[in-house]
């Protein structure tokens, strides 16, 4: 048995799954309290399942970008398990898991996530979700410049609402997603898709932090 934790963008979600697919979830849609909540999913699924912790055999878990918050918990946590379990712990980065939760396969993935800011985390994926440039952190015009120059892409991610708006233009191909689709993030850990990382922190800037004065 395996499972997978997802903190780092909206919500707290985690599930337990096996080769043939998903066996339970847990999820809950929260912006704050992750550290409690995930906690509290991770007992509650695993009882539902009937499953002991002597069970799992792997942990994968989403390492960023996103909430510096929620992803520090959801890899502290995920860490935690495979260290007392001596299991495991694998890295899914954000941008993958996005891209896997696009049905579309004959084209390129954009995928686009929301940084809080005026710009956005963008990194461009083949249709079977292999990495095609670095993940990079760029301005509307820039992404708007990618897709002026290859426009055989659909984009992703949670920031497509925000950069259709900002550009004024709703015609543009995307697959909306506002948070991790888990069961195809699953079906593609199982079907060996992802070049899956360490477990650590993926940034591509570092949080903002104010100095105490």
């Amino acid at each position: 048995m395996n499972i997978f934790i997802d903190t780092a963008v909206r919500g707290c979600n985690i599930a337990l799954f096996n080769e043939d697919g998903i066996v339970k979830v847990a999820q809950e849609d929260i912006e704050r309290g992750h550290a409690e909540t995930l906690l509290i999913l991770y007992e509650r699924i695993m009882k539902a399942a009937h499953c002991s912790s002597d069970n799992l055999e792997n942990i994968y878990v989403t390492i960023g970008p996103g909430s510096f918050t929620g992803l520090r918990v959801g890899l502290t946590v995920a860490r935690f398990i495979g260290f007392s379990l001596k299991i495991p712990v694998y890295g899914i980065t954000t941008f993958q898991a996005f891209s896997a939760g696009v049905k579309d396969n004959s084209k390129q993935h954009l995928v686009l996530i929301e940084t809080k800011r005026s710009d956005y985390y963008c990194q461009l994926f083949s249709s079977n979700h292999k990495e095609i440039n670095e993940a990079q952190c760029l301005s509307k015009e820039l992404v708007s410049q990618l897709f002026t120059e290859n426009n055989d892409i659909i984009f992703t991610g949670d920031a497509i609402e925000r950069f259709k708006t900002e550009i004024g233009d709703t015609s543009i191909p995307c697959s909306i997603q506002t948070s991790v689709n888990i069961k195809n993030v699953i079906d593609a850990i199982n079907h060996n898709v992802f070049e899956l990382s360490m477990a650590e922190a993926f940034y591509i800037r570092e949080a903002d932090v104010s100095m105490p004065k």
